[in-house]
């Protein structure tokens, strides 16, 4: 069994580790209070820019321009079609990688000329290994991740 100093040393470990994470904590919570006030604060830009072209299009029907061309003359299901996946660079991102992974698989089984963009390592190891040709891989590492 062990002894008394050996308890107290593990309490003591325990409760180091205990503050750390609670400080970690308070610094994640913190960080991602900043990030929503700041995708807050882009929210009425989108959202004004949504209606402003929902208004363009509505007054103008019969707009020719490449963007706004639905080109009906193809059918939907042998449309060209990009993908942009971006997955982590490591598997630190819990169920995301995963999910949007499967969503990608399952988006482009539907159509039949896919162009595939991945971004992250994890992404580019995935549909590698399942056969899967990758058109643009970019494997940059974060610089600045905060």
């Amino acid at each position: 069994m062990a002894n008394i100093r050996e308890v107290r040393d593990r309490m003591k470990s325990v409760q180091d580790i205990m503050k750390i994470t609670n400080a970690m904590y308070l610094i994640s919570s913190s960080k991602l209070k900043k990030v929503r006030k700041r995708l807050e604060a882009t929210q009425p830009y989108f959202e004004k820019l949504q209606s402003t072209i929902r208004d363009i299009l509505a007054v103008t029907p019969d707009i020719q321009h490449r963007f706004f061309d639905t080109r009906p003359q193809i059918a939907s299901g042998s449309r060209k079609r990009g993908y942009i996946v971006v997955t982590a660079d490591k598997g630190l991102a819990g169920a995301y990688n995963h999910n949007v992974l499967k969503l990608a698989e399952q988006e482009m089984e539907s159509g039949s000329e896919n162009y595939l963009f991945v971004v992250g390592q994890v992404g580019r190891q995935y549909f590698t290994r399942k056969g899967i040709m990758i058109d643009v891989e970019f494997l940059y590492t974060a610089q600045d991740p905060t």
